[in-house]
């Protein structure tokens, strides 16, 4: 069993994700709760993207979302299930970037993680 929680960032840097769309897609299959923040106001430029406004909630799983990215994390480090590795994987497809600018300046590799269940290749 995996001793350290999960946590992993993905961005979409320069496209903007339809966090209302996102969020009612994700609710047919995962919680999804709306976060009472403030809405940034049109002259607040700084911090409009990244204030998150929704968090997901699968098994063990859970995510932040903003326009520009999504914090992934877990509470206690367990085993993905099933439904955090399809949680997870939406993410992936919809935040398509481990780094927060296109810019080569460091490589950043998701952490490890298990998945419950799952047997060993025997290769």
């Amino acid at each position: 069993m995996s001793s350290t929680p999960y946590h992993f960032i993905r961005y979409s840097w320069f496209r903007r994700v339809d966090l209302e769309t996102l969020a009612k897609d994700l609710s047919s299959s995962f919680q999804v709760c709306p976060l009472d923040r403030q809405q940034p106001t049109a002259t607040s430029v700084i911090g409009r993207d990244i204030q998150e406004m929704f968090l997901v909630k699968s098994d063990t799983l859970h995510v932040y979302l903003s326009q520009v990215r999504a914090i992934m994390f877990q509470k206690e480090g367990k085993p993905f299930t099933e439904n955090d590795v399809k949680l997870r994987d939406t993410i992936f497809a919809t935040y398509r970037h481990s780094t927060s600018t296109p810019f080569p300046w460091g490589f950043i590799h998701e952490p490890p993680f298990e998945v419950e269940n799952q047997q060993p290749d025997q290769s």
